[in-house]
């Protein structure tokens, strides 16, 4: 499952020509502080941000890097103590309540973590990020037709929203709906073909189903993805070797073994799957003159 945090970027500079007021000291301190957590030196943002506390107690940024810090520091229940602090201060700061949701999910305590997602969506109800938040907590609570109603309701208003097809598929592969499964990491893929753990799930879901090809030829196309070529035609030639009528195989080592320069490998491939009547390498073949 992909979970998501609402984080806007709320510190900027403001040395802007025609800039009337530029920021407080506080926000200084606390851009410091973020600039050296960006950078991995954990002890100096700590420094900052508690110089920029006691320059401004109720600056949220300051508030927000802090449970950060605790965050990398793997001082989750301080960082949530930390946020609680920021919600007092504001009760409707989404970045605070998206935060909230995101610790409160990761510790286990889910009721508190759909408490904070649905005070943001009420402030802020248009949001595909929100309902995936909430869906994801769903899932981990197990409560997996919930988290397959508020997928929905995220793709309803963003249907391009990758992660929330992927973690679709996870919650009906929960609840034994394979087909909806492979139709939900199919269009994760589709709209980001590098999205490997969408091959992944693919494999597991087909292996289950008891269809071998399948598996195998998405554990090709995650090698694929993620460049590893020598992997992926193995895993491609294995599929062939059992199914030496798989079509898709072919055309998918052909690829792989175009990225690896052979092309005589992936022209006799290309054809080989054109013969068996894959639509887009005969597309290619006839583009191209290749006879098959």
């Amino acid at each position: 499952m992909k979970l998501n945090l609402f984080i806007s970027a709320t510190l900027f500079l403001l040395l802007m020509a025609g800039c009337s007021k530029g920021p407080s000291s506080a926000e200084f301190l606390s851009l410091k502080a973020e600039m050296y957590l960006r950078s991995g030196e954990t002890v100096s943002a700590q420094t900052y941000v508690h110089k920029a506390l006691d320059a401004d107690p109720n600056l949220i940024e300051a508030h927000l890097l802090q449970s950060k810090i605790y965050v990398v520091e793997n001082k989750a229940d301080k960082a949530i103590e930390q946020l609680e602090k920021a919600r007092e201060i504001d009760a409707q700061d989404l970045d605070v309540l998206y935060s909230l949701g995101f610790m409160y999910t990761r510790k286990g305590s889910y009721d508190k973590a759909l408490n904070a997602y649905n005070e943001a969506i009420a402030i802020y109800p248009d949001t595909a990020l929100g309902y995936n938040n909430i869906a994801v907590t769903y899932h981990s609570k197990k409560d997996f037709k919930k988290a397959v109603e508020n997928y929905k309701k995220a793709l309803n208003i963003n249907p391009t929203f990758v992660e929330a097809h992927y973690n679709l598929g996870n919650s009906y592969a929960m609840i034994g709906k394979m087909k909806e499964a492979i139709e939900s990491y199919n269009k994760s893929v589709e709209l980001d073909p590098k999205y490997t753990d969408a091959y992944i799930e693919l494999s597991s879901v087909y292996e289950k189903l008891g269809n071998q090809s399948e598996a195998g030829n998405n554990v090709g196309l995650f090698y694929f993805w993620k460049e590893q070529y020598e992997k992926a035609a193995k895993a491609f030639e294995d599929v062939i070797k059992a199914n030496p009528n798989y079509a898709v195989a072919y055309n998918n080592l052909a690829v792989t073994y175009d990225k690896l320069g052979n092309r005589e490998l992936s022209i006799e491939n290309l054809k080989k799957s054109a013969s068996l009547g894959y639509s887009p390498a005969i597309d290619i073949c006839k583009k191209n003159n290749i006879l098959f």
